[in-house]
């Protein structure tokens, strides 16, 4: 962290090499969490380009270097949300998951379903479209637990919330994912092969 603490100032002292570096350091991060909300690849490389800009707009105003990984990832998700509302279609954001009561977190990991396909490209897309029927804040917070491999505080810091309520959000996002999953590997096995587009979502979200 101090590194990257001292490149900012560099950046803040009109060092255009040291903007540079940041990118370097951080747009595979912020490439893998687009492309995890949104299931698109092209998307995804736009969401980079847009939080850079933002970033090399806004940098200036971030009060805390220390703060920068939370505030760059808040700037991501903010043009990720941006991007799926202005999909076209029926693209529900609505959990598929019913409200439930808190229970016991337990080990927080995504489980795929190794057993009933082998195809990686096929278990990848079945992922796709499990976190794609969950909502904005489930999604979010298992992406950046499970994908980024954020801790919980660090959850809670990015999506503006307490430390209970993220780990409810990613406790009941990953029940949400695995009950997808179920739904899909339930279906006809031509239902599951890796479709053009990855931005389906459960039967319920049709």
């Amino acid at each position: 962290m101090a590194d990257l603490e001292e490149i900012i100032r560099r950046f803040l002292g009109g060092d255009g090499e040291a903007f540079n570096q940041i990118v370097r350091q951080w747009e595979t991060k912020v490439y893998n969490l687009a492309w995890r909300f949104l299931g698109n690849r092209e998307d995804a490389q736009d969401i980079v380009q847009e939080t850079f800009l933002s970033v090399f707009q806004s940098l200036r105003n971030l009060r805390d270097p220390k703060s920068f990984p939370a505030w760059l990832y808040r700037i991501a998700l903010n043009h990720c949300r941006a991007r799926w509302r202005s999909r076209p279609g029926d693209l529900s954001l609505n959990d598929s998951v019913p409200p439930e009561e808190e229970g016991d977190e337990g080990e927080s990991r995504v489980l795929l379903p190794s057993q009933q396909t082998r195809d990686p490209l096929e278990a990848m897309d079945l992922i796709r479209k499990s976190l794609a029927g969950l909502s904005e804040d489930h999604r979010t917070a298992i992406i950046l637990k499970e994908y980024l491999g954020l801790n919980l505080e660090e959850v809670a810091e990015v999506m503006g919330c307490p430390l209970s309520t993220a780990k409810s959000r990613v406790y009941h996002g990953l029940r949400g994912v695995q009950r997808n999953l179920k739904r899909l590997l339930s279906r006809p096995r031509q239902g599951l092969r890796p479709s053009k587009s990855t931005n389906e979502t459960t039967d319920e979200h049709r």
